[in-house]
């Protein structure tokens, strides 16, 4: 009887201590839909990061378009006119000593025939230091890159050359010194063939499909 007993604790012990068979599909497909979740959230972050890369890219070089929009209009309607002002005034001078050497001329106003408003590239700067440049248009970088490196280095050298001669002018006790004029008139000529050809890079920029092509309506 005590046998039997035994025996029964013993079978019933196994079947409680028998562990149900895996089921090693059940297993993969929730490993396999665990890691698809993993990837795809990844793949999600990295596509937002990219779109919003995008999204400032696109903001940083319209912010640069405008910029450039503002120049072009400068150039054509300050520079350019202001510069034929004074190669007008300054070669009437020239001619009349010319003819008349003891001719005394009133002085000129040139200081308020130089431009008022810099031209501009503080939203090229601060795209560049952004880093968001990285991102965007090699080729069309590059040219526009190129334009405001003339724009900020040659030309602002030429035109603080122009504002010398102007006030070595101002300050001479003489209004009748040919070389005041001659010096004002040669640096007014450089400054306008440089406001030419800086005019010709700006067109050729906005004339450029990829810079067309950039959505600055919104």
């Amino acid at each position: 009887m005590e046998q039997s007993e035994n025996e029964l604790h013993q079978q019933t012990v196994k079947v409680i201590h028998k562990k149900p068979p895996i089921n090693w599909r059940a297993v993969f497909a929730e490993s396999a839909f665990v890691g698809a979740s993993i990837i795809f959230a990844f793949a999600l972050q990295d596509w937002d990061e990219e779109k919003d890369i995008e999204e400032r890219t696109l903001i940083a070089l319209c912010n640069v378009k405008s910029e450039l929009a503002f120049n072009r209009v400068l150039l054509k309607s300050e520079y350019m006119p202001r510069q034929r002002g004074l190669l007008a005034l300054t070669n009437a001078s020239m001619t009349q000593l010319n003819g008349q050497p003891d001719a005394s001329l009133p002085k000129t106003d040139f200081k308020s025939m130089l431009v008022q408003e810099s031209l501009r590239y503080s939203a090229w700067t601060l795209a560049g230091e952004s880093g968001y440049l990285l991102h965007a248009n090699f080729q069309l970088a590059t040219e526009i890159g190129a334009l405001f490196d003339f724009q900020r280095d040659t030309y602002a050298t030429t035109m603080i050359r122009v504002s010398e001669s102007v006030a070595n002018y101002e300050a001479a006790s003489g209004s009748t010194d040919l070389s005041h004029y001659s010096s004002i008139a040669t640096s007014v000529s450089e400054w306008s063939a440089q406001t030419h050809y800086l005019q010709e890079k700006y067109e050729t920029l906005f004339s450029r499909e990829d810079f067309i092509e950039l959505n600055c309506e919104a």
